[in-house]
């Protein structure tokens, strides 16, 4: 007799390893728990779906690897991947997601890291508070190592309250690692205010341990929609207001990127008041960007002008339009 799938889900786990780590069979694993092939087919994707098993595919594609080639030679980057777009998107709208990154940015971004800690063997890595990169942080599988994220941009909303998009908690339960916060908001209301902050030994000790990374993740924002710095989620406010982002506009702002903005020939932009990540950290680690999407190729197409980036992640839709413009 056959087992029922309920009784099977205990065994959801081991059926995954099987298949995909042992490469067995699904005829052999039918086999060996009495079930038929439907069976063992429907667990491997209910354990995909539910996030047990997380498949990366690696290697480049087709055309993809023409546009690789091309924006790597043309701003002299050293890493470099671009996906296939994908056909079909997320029923989510970006006002439910504050981005329009197809979620194959995301899975190649989780790759990405997970071969930074198993193959090179980095252990800290500076983070940014976003939409992607909260999805990378719920992709990634549990990290067997010490492996540390540190955050330095302000995060917190206009009203102090937590962002949803921090990501840094779902890291912190994933790595045998510690994730370190600065717990300031975007943008302070005064100058001095935030001097007083950065005065504090807390907050000078998280960012000296920023120095310590190998990698640095960021996410890129376009000025013209698709960025977080002003779209909001459900029941949370903006992290700006709105007579500050139109300042920002008007002066020139095309891009944003953990605080950091670009105009559209790449010349970087300051707002002291704003909590950015360190740009000099940024242009001295190896920072990838993960970005993509027509909304946004512009606004990629900026920071890469910049020339402070190591590397980017993208979709071909979003590298076509950056070798296009």
């Amino acid at each position: 007799m056959n087992r029922s799938e309920k009784n099977l889900k205990q065994y959801t786990n081991r059926i995954a390893w099987m298949y995909w780590k042992q490469k067995i069979s699904q005829k052999d694993i039918a086999k060996k728990f009495n079930i038929n092939t439907v069976q063992v087919h429907r667990i491997l994707n209910d354990a995909e779906k539910r996030g047990s098993v997380k498949v990366f595919v690696e290697g480049s594609f087709d055309i993809c690897r023409q546009y690789e080639e091309s924006i790597k030679k043309r701003y002299g980057l050293k890493h470099i991947e671009v996906v296939p777009t994908e056909s079909t998107f997320s029923k989510e709208t970006t006002a439910e997601t504050l981005d329009p990154d197809p979620l194959s940015i995301a899975y190649a971004g989780a790759n990405t890291l997970l071969n930074k800690i198993n193959i090179e063997k980095c252990r800290n890595f500076g983070w940014s508070t976003g939409s992607t990169n909260s999805k990378i942080a719920n992709i990634l599988p549990e990290i067997r190592e010490p492996v540390s994220f540190v955050d330095t941009t302000g995060s917190l909303r206009n009203d102090l309250s937590f962002n949803p998009l921090l990501g840094l908690n779902t890291l912190s339960k994933k790595t045998q690692g510690k994730c370190y916060h600065l717990g300031a908001p975007y943008i302070f209301p005064s100058l001095s205010e935030k001097n007083k902050f950065f005065n504090l030994k807390f907050v000078k000790d998280v960012l000296k341990k920023e120095e310590e990374c190998d990698y640095i993740l960021l996410g890129i924002g376009s000025m013209k929609g698709g960025t977080s710095l002003y779209n909001r989620v459900k029941n949370h406010p903006y992290l700006v207001d709105k007579k500050t982002f139109n300042q920002i506009k008007k002066d020139g702002a095309h891009a944003e990127s953990s605080g950091n903005f670009f105009d559209i020939k790449g010349k970087h932009i300051v707002y002291d008041e704003i909590v950015s990540k360190d740009f000099r950290l940024i242009k001295k680690k190896k920072t990838i960007a993960i970005a993509g999407g027509t909304q946004k190729a512009s606004a990629i197409k900026s920071v890469l002008l910049n020339g402070c980036l190591f590397g980017l992640i993208t979709d071909e839709e979003a590298a076509k339009h950056i070798l296009e413009g």
